[in-house]
C-alpha cells in the first residue's frame, strides 16, 4: 500500500510539465541570444565600411525626402536603384523634396507626376517629369520605368551640387518619354475602351451560424481628351442562418446591387458638363429597386491637369430619383418619383507640409424642400516640425431626407443585426493621431532579411 501510495506522488502533474518545458524552452531562447550577442562582434566588427554600397551614408551626396502615397511606390525598390543620394526621413533635412502623384488613364494604366522642389542652396530650382506606365505592363515593369525617370530627375540635382552620379540606374540609357498618345495618333482595335469583370463566392460557417454570400463586378470606360464615359456595376447578396436560443433559425437576407454611369465632356479649360445615372437595390436602405438620373456641371478653380497635386472644384447636379420600397415607409409610400438636386465643393492639396482634402456637400428633394442632408468631410496630414505629424479626419452629416424609413418600425434583433438604417438626424466620425519619429536621419539601408 505505501508503494502504492508512492507512486502517483512520482509522476509530475501536466501543469508541472508545461512548467518545466516552458523554463526549458526559456532557457534554450537565451543561451541561443546570448551566442549571436558574443558572435556579432566576430561577424560585424564594426561600422560599416565605405567600400559596402547601400549601407553607408554617402559623404555629401544628394540629400532627398521622398514624398509618395501612389500604390505604386516601393521605396525600398527605389533605395536599392538609386544608390548615389542620401534618402532622408525629414524634409527640412533635405536639398529636394519629391512628390509623387498619379492619375488613371482611359486604358487603364497610370500617369506619373514628379515633382523636384530644390530646398536650401537648391532653392528655386523646381522642376516636373512625367511618367506613363499602360494598364497591360507588369509590376516590375511600371516600378523600372518610374525608378528611370526618378533617377534621371535626380541626378540632375546632383550635379548641380558638384556631385554627378557615376553609377547606373534600370534603364538610364533611355529618355524618359510619355507614352500616352491621343486618339488620332493610333490604331487602336478597341477604339480606347477597357472592360474589367469580377466575381467571388463565400462559405462560412459554424456550429450554430452559417452564411453564403455571392458578389461581382463589372466596369466598363473609355477615356478621350474631350469625353470621358465610366460604367460600373457591383453586386452583393448574402444568406444567413443563425439558430436562437429555443433552437428556431432565423434566416438573414440581404440583398445589395448598384450600376452606375458617368458620361463627362470637356466644354472648356476650367468647365465639364455631364450626365449621370444608376440603379439598384438595397435591403438596409428598404429599397426593392432605385434609379436615378442627373445632369451636372463642374468648375475646377485650378487647371484640370493640377488635380493629382491641387484642385479646388464645385459642381451642381439636378434630376429625377425613383424608389420602389420593400416595405410601406413612414410617410405611407410604397414607390415614389421625386425631383432632388445637389451641390457639391471639394478641395485637395498635396503641399511640402503634408495634404489635406475637404469636401462640402448639400441634397435636397424638391417636391419637400425640408427633406436636406448635408455633409461636411475633412482630412489633415500636417508635419508640425521635424518628425512630428499630425492626422485629423472628420466627417459629420445632418440628415433630414431619410424618406425610406420603415413605417412597420425595427425589431430589436434587426437592430442587434444592423439589418436595417434606423433613423437619426446627424452621423459623425472623429480621428485624431500623433506620430513622432526621431534617430537617424539616413534612410538609404535596405535589409530583406525575414
Amino acid at each position: 500500500m505505501a508503494a502504492a501510495a508512492r507512486g502517483p506522488a512520482a509522476q509530475p502533474s501536466t501543469a508541472a510539465a508545461i512548467r518545466v518545458a516552458t523554463a526549458s524552452g526559456l532557457a534554450a531562447l537565451a543561451l541561443v541570444v546570448l551566442t549571436l550577442g558574443a558572435l556579432a562582434p566576430l561577424v560585424n566588427p564594426g561600422p560599416a565600411s565605405a567600400q559596402q554600397p547601400g549601407t553607408e551614408i554617402r559623404g555629401n551626396a544628394l540629400r532627398v525626402f521622398l514624398d509618395c502615397n501612389t500604390r505604386r511606390c516601393d521605396s525600398d525598390y527605389f533605395r536599392t536603384e538609386i544608390a548615389f543620394v542620401n534618402w532622408v526621413r525629414d524634409r527640412t533635412l533635405a536639398q529636394v523634396h519629391v512628390i509623387v502623384t498619379s492619375s488613371q488613364t482611359g486604358g487603364g494604366g497610370s500617369a506619373f507626376a514628379l515633382d523636384y522642389i530644390g530646398l536650401e542652396q537648391l532653392d528655386g530650382q523646381d522642376d516636373r517629369l512625367t511618367f506613363t506606365a499602360l494598364g497591360t505592363d507588369t509590376e516590375d515593369e511600371v516600378l523600372a520605368g518610374l525608378t528611370r525617370v526618378l533617377g534621371l530627375g535626380l541626378a540632375r540635382y546632383s550635379a548641380l551640387i558638384g556631385r554627378p552620379p557615376a553609377v547606373e540606374f534600370p534603364g538610364a540609357e533611355a529618355p524618359p518619354t510619355d507614352r500616352l498618345v491621343g486618339a488620332d495618333e493610333v490604331d487602336d482595335p478597341w477604339n480606347f475602351w477597357v472592360f474589367e469583370i469580377g466575381g467571388d463566392v463565400d462559405w462560412e460557417g459554424e456550429e450554430t451560424e452559417k452564411e453564403r454570400r455571392i458578389s461581382g463586378s463589372v466596369e466598363a470606360r473609355r477615356t478621350t481628351d474631350q469625353w470621358k464615359f465610366e460604367f460600373e456595376g457591383e453586386g452583393d447578396f448574402t444568406r444567413g442562418e443563425i439558430e436562437r436560443s429555443d433552437g428556431t433559425i432565423r434566416i438573414d437576407e440581404r440583398d445589395n446591387w448598384n450600376v452606375d454611369m458617368a458620361l463627362a465632356y470637356a466644354l472648356a479649360e476650367h468647365w465639364s458638363i455631364g450626365v449621370f445615372g444608376g440603379g439598384g437595390a438595397s435591403t438596409r436602405r428598404n429599397q426593392d429597386l432605385a434609379g436615378n438620373v442627373a445632369a451636372a456641371a463642374e468648375y475646377s478653380v485650378f487647371p484640370y491637369e493640377e488635380a493629382p497635386r491641387r484642385s479646388l472644384t464645385g459642381d451642381y447636379a439636378i434630376g429625377l430619383a425613383y424608389f420602389d420600397w420593400e416595405e410601406e415607409t413612414i410617410f405611407r409610400e410604397t414607390a415614389e418619383l421625386r425631383p432632388q438636386h445637389r451641390v457639391q465643393i471639394s478641395l485637395f492639396q498635396r503641399q511640402p507640409w503634408g495634404e489635406s482634402r475637404i469636401s462640402l456637400q448639400a441634397n435636397q428633394f424638391l417636391h419637400d424642400l425640408d427633406k436636406t442632408s448635408f455633409s461636411v468631410f475633412g482630412e489633415l496630414e500636417l508635419r508640425i516640425f521635424r518628425g512630428l505629424v499630425l492626422d485629423l479626419e472628420a466627417d459629420v452629416e445632418w440628415l433630414n431626407d431619410q424618406i425610406f424609413i420603415s413605417g412597420a418600425g425595427l425589431t430589436d434583433e434587426d437592430i442587434f443585426l444592423g439589418r436595417f438604417e434606423r433613423p437619426t438626424d446627424f452621423t459623425y466620425e472623429f480621428t485624431i493621431g500623433l506620430a513622432f519619429e526621431f534617430g537617424s536621419i539616413f534612410n538609404n539601408v535596405v535589409n530583406n532579411r525575414f
